[in-house]
This record gives structure tokens, C-alpha cells and sequence, in this order.
């Protein structure tokens, strides 16, 4: 093993600080060095120095300071390993046996791969099916470039022919996971398929994904796992994005590669793949390095949205903000972008979901269903249980109306270092029908009460005896019949105190529906709601009636006029 003091010296004086940051910040003389806009804050004066006598960096702002090491480790997310890995090529310097990323036998098979990527761009200029199949991917020439596409014919051996022709042994071969050994000899383990390298965060090649253009077989094959590539540590697209994700302070996160691809060429670069593995710590620890937000989006579909929360609950693990992007039914981000515009993406962007939100829309049909409930209620409180408790007291409310729980009685279960098993929770009845014969309320009628309770302008507005025109008989209509008759924070205290979680309940999950609207004023809310639940019971009364149609009565004829002129004034409100 190489000395690794002796090692970093030798790249320091092989190396000048200058010349490594200067490709990265814009920087002019002064004084005993150089002078920049720092590339670790938003820097409006240059604070950023460089010193080249001592070779060194210091800003005098963000008070960020290093050596040429540190520098490629925080601009380009490196660890220690890697930015002595990639100064070394800088500088020519053998590293020896540094490390097992570093062996000579390493060194072998990146220039392997490197030389199969050349095969397979030329492959891919002289070869007409494969560059039909880009087009029907709107995907260009200049695009194939761009991003390193290449092509590997349908020839049982081409490639291993053309390695062998250029000096390469079959061990090399083998180990760099392009070639297999069969009865008959070596082969080429990618045929017919267009080639997307994989590259470390270095932008070395470690790993090839196949896509097959033509006849059977499976769509994607990729490169086994070998000395230098490991899956579980490997991001489609990071040494490309990682810039792009410091200055975004986020990263998109998709399931494959056309995904990742088709996000960089429609303007957003901060973006990368977890080539179709089940998400790592590993992983997310990498995205960590460069921002703490990250926005998942696969496919949407039922398996792309179960993967999705899974691979959320791994990112929130490792103290990243997650949010879901959720796309049509169907669609994955290449095919969505395929057919609308960037700007569309953008907007799904900025109404993502985060975590517990999203895990609770996801669950809702389960939640409201009596025999699949339990079942939902314990998969949420797993995710649960796995955060840290700060990242799960913003979402206070929505759990405690999933769970029907206190807010005292949540935050004990969530604060607790022994949560225990998910909360005993009853089955829920069938939600609320059009006939008002349901005893789980709405939105609306959970709203209605929730306003109640917190504003006195709303108990002022209506008065007990013109509950039934808003609510149907039922949880609601008791909840709201206590609150206009008591004082809120006092008819609270005694809900608690009989244990009477369902009403504590309802208006958490009140609260939760009324967060979409917090452009409106309490009052416009509250108007809102009041005419949402008087609709409601309008429709269920006219319903009604039209069923008497025939044998209706003189009265009721009148009353079927007057209500739906009413209706008609409400709707034109």
C-alpha cells in the first residue's frame, strides 16, 4: 500500500490551487493571489480568495476555507478517496495500489470501458436500426452525443473481437463486465441494444445499461456488479447533475434511464436515476452530499408509486426533505415530457407532496375502506415510526385525524423512543352518502366545525336551529350543536376528558382541508364551506323528492321549485 501522506503532498506540489478552482469561479489577481464570487454561497462581491503561496482558499463571507482536496470534495461532492482519485489523473500520478478503487487492475478496466464506449459510438453512426429507434424517441444525433449513447451490434462477439484486435486479455475482459465466458469461449454480453454509460461521480465509466431496440430478450440488461461499479452506491446522470443540484438545492430522482436523460434535455440537469434498484442508503447519502431536498419521481403507476414510498421513507432516513411528483396515470417522466411541455413538468414540480402526505393520499382508499383500514393504519405508522420526530410534527394534524387521536396523545406516541404498535383504531364506517344516512363525515362537514371551532365570527354567523340546513344528523351535527352551544376551548377539554377522539378527529382532518386555502380569508372560507355543505344537502333533498316524482304532493312539488331555485342562486354565488 502506498504512503497516502506521500501521495497527497506529491499531488499538491504536482498541482496549483489556482488553476483547479479557476476552471470553476472567475477569478482575477489581487494581492498575494486571486480574488472570485465564492462558489459556496450567493456571493454578490468577490469575498472568495485564493493564496496561492500557501495553497488555499478562504472566503470571507461564508468562511469557507481548504486546500485543493476540500475544494473538490464540496464542489463536486467527493469524498476524500475519490477527490485524491481524480487530482491524481489531474496530475499523472500512478496511485497505486491507493485504495481498492485505485489498483492497477482498476485502472485496466475503466480503460476498457472506456474503449468499448468509443465500439459503441461508432456502432451506433453506421447503424440505421438504431438510430430509427432514437428518432422514435425524439432523440437526435447531437443528443446521442451529448449524453455518450452508443450502440452494440447484434454480432454474438463484436465487441470482443475488437478488444482483442486492440491488445485487451479476456481476463480484462471479463472483469469489466462487457464480456461473458461460455463453453464455446468469450462473448459479448450486450447485443442489439443501444448503450447508456454509467459514470462514477469522477465521470469515469464504470457500467454500461442496454436497452434492446429489436426482437426478444429482456428490455434493459445492465453490467454486473464488479470492483468498480456497485449499484447500491451508483447514480444515473450524478457526475453530470451535481452541479446543477447545489445550485438548485435539489435533486429529481427518477427509476430509469430515458427518464434521466429526457429530464436533462428538457432543462432540468439536476436530475438522476437509481437504474431500476430499489433505493439505497448508499444512494441517498450521495444526493445528501450535494442538497438536502429531493423530489421522487417515478413512474405512476401502482408499482412506480409503491416505490416511490419506499424509496421516500429511505431518503427521509437519511435527513433529506422528500416530495413526490405526481404525473398522470400512466406516465413515466419520459413519456410525460414526450408530450407536453417543459413548463407542465415544472408546475408538477411545485405541487409535489411531501412524504406523509403523499403516503396518506396514496392510502386513502384503504383508509376508507372497513377490512383493508387496519392494515393501512399500521403500513403508515411503519413509515412513521422510521422518521425522526421532527420530521414528523409538521404533519401533526393530518396523522391525528387519520389515527383519531388527540394532539397530546399523538405527539406522546411520536416523541416516545418506544412508539409502539399502530394505534387501535376501530374500522371506519362507510363515509357520508348523498341521502345523509353516513356516520363518518366529509371534507366539508369536518371544515364546517373546524372554522367553528376556531373562529367566533362563524359561531356568531349561524345559530343551532339552522345546523340541519349545513349537516346531515351524525358526528358533525353533534360536534357542531356543542360548539355553538359551549365554549370551544372548554367543549375540547371535555371531548378529551371523555375520551371522545372522533371529534378531536374531525377536526384535525378539518384543519388538514383547509390548508389548501390559505390564499382566502377565514371569512371567504367560511363562506365557501357553508355553501359546499348547503349544496350538498339541497341535492340530497331534491334527490329525493324527483323519487316521489309520481305520487308527490302538492307541497312537495313546491318545495322541489323553491330548492332548486336556491340551487341555482348558490351555484351562480
Amino acid at each position: 500500500m502506498r504512503d497516502s501522506k506521500e501521495l497527497i503532498e506529491q499531488i499538491k506540489s504536482s498541482l496549483d490551487i489556482a488553476d483547479i478552482i479557476g476552471r470553476k469561479v472567475s477569478l482575477r489577481p489581487a494581492g498575494r493571489g486571486f480574488v472570485g464570487l465564492c462558489p459556496f454561497h450567493a456571493d454578490n462581491t468577490p469575498s472568495f480568495h485564493v493564496y496561492t503561496d500557501t495553497q488555499s482558499y478562504y472566503c470571507f463571507s461564508c468562511h469557507e476555507a481548504g486546500d485543493i482536496f476540500s475544494f473538490v470534495m464540496k464542489s463536486e461532492g467527493l469524498s476524500f478517496p475519490e477527490a485524491i482519485d481524480e487530482l491524481a489523473d489531474e496530475a499523472g500520478i500512478d496511485t497505486g495500489t491507493y485504495g481498492h478503487e485505485n489498483s492497477r487492475a482498476s485502472r485496466g478496466v475503466h480503460d476498457v470501458l472506456a474503449m468499448s464506449q468509443e465500439y459503441f459510438t461508432a456502432c451506433l453512426k453506421s447503424s440505421p436500426g438504431a438510430n430509427a429507434w432514437l428518432e422514435r424517441r425524439h432523440l437526435t444525433p447531437e443528443d446521442a452525443s451529448r449524453f455518450g449513447l452508443g450502440y452494440a451490434p447484434a454480432s454474438w462477439d463484436g465487441l470482443t473481437e475488437h478488444l482483442r484486435k486492440s491488445g485487451v486479455n479476456d481476463r480484462l475482459m471479463i472483469e469489466s463486465g462487457l464480456c461473458v465466458l461460455g463453453k464455446n469461449g468469450v462473448y459479448d454480453r450486450f447485443r442489439g441494444r443501444v448503450m447508456f454509460p454509467v459514470k462514477d461521480i469522477a465521470g469515469r465509466i464504470v457500467a454500461f445499461g442496454g436497452r434492446i431496440i429489436d426482437g426478444e430478450g429482456a428490455k434493459y440488461i445492465n453490467s454486473p456488479e464488479s470492483e468498480i461499479y456497485h449499484k447500491r452506491s451508483s447514480l444515473y446522470m450524478l457526475n453530470i447533475a451535481g452541479r446543477y443540484i447545489r445550485e438548485k438545492s435539489c435533486s429529481i430522482l427518477c427509476e430509469g434511464y430515458m427518464d434521466a436523460l429526457r429530464l436533462h434535455k428538457c432543462g432540468f440537469p439536476e436530475s438522476v436515476a437509481s437504474l431500476g434498484t430499489s433505493l439505497t442508503s448508499e444512494q441517498a447519502g450521495l444526493l445528501k452530499r450535494f442538497a438536502d431536498a429531493c423530489f421522487i419521481c417515478y413512474d405512476s403507476d401502482n408499482a412506480g408509486k409503491s416505490a416511490a414510498i419506499r424509496g421516500m421513507y429511505v431518503l427521509a432516513r437519511n435527513d433529506l426533505d422528500v416530495y413526490v411528483v405526481e404525473l398522470p396515470s400512466g406516465k413515466d417522466p419520459d413519456e410525460y415530457l414526450c408530450a407536453n411541455p417543459p413548463g407542465m413538468f415544472s408546475d408538477a414540480l411545485k405541487n409535489a407532496r411531501p412524504l406523509l402526505l403523499y403516503h396518506l393520499e396514496y392510502l386513502r382508499p384503504m383508509l376508507e375502506d372497513r377490512l383493508r383500514r387496519k392494515s393501512a393504519l399500521r403500513e403508515l405508522w411503519d413509515g412513521v415510526k422510521s422518521l425522526k420526530p421532527d420530521d414528523v410534527m409538521p404533519y401533526l394534524n393530518a396523522l391525528c385525524g387519520v389515527f383519531m387521536l388527540p394532539e397530546s396523545e399523538m405527539t406522546r406516541r411520536i416523541l416516545s423512543d418506544a412508539v409502539g404498535d399502530v394505534p387501535d383504531v376501530e374500522a371506519v364506517p362507510e363515509r357520508s352518502t348523498a341521502t345523509g344516512h353516513a356516520k363518518v363525515p366529509g371534507e366539508l362537514e369536518a371544515a364546517f366545525c373546524a372554522l367553528l371551532m376556531k373562529y367566533p365570527e362563524c359561531r356568531l354567523d349561524v345559530k343551532p336551529a339552522e345546523l340541519p340546513r349545513y349537516l346531515p344528523e351524525g358526528l358533525a351535527m353533534d360536534c357542531a350543536t356543542s360548539l355553538l352551544n359551549g365554549n370551544p376551548e372548554s367543549v375540547s377539554a371535555l371531548w378529551l376528558a371523555l375520551g371522545e377522539t372522533e371529534k378531536t378527529g374531525l377536526i384535525a382532518r378539518g384543519n388538514i382541508f383547509l390548508s389548501q386555502f390559505t390564499d382566502m380569508k377565514g371569512r371567504d372560507r367560511w363562506h365557501l364551506v357553508k355553501s359546499g355543505l348547503e349544496r350538498q344537502m339541497i341535492q340530497s333533498r331534491l334527490e329525493a323528492l324527483r323519487e316521489r316524482m309520481s305520487v308527490a304532493t302538492e307541497e312537495e312539488m313546491r318545495e322541489l321549485k323553491e330548492l332548486q331555485q336556491r340551487l341555482f342562486d348558490l351555484q351562480n354565488w
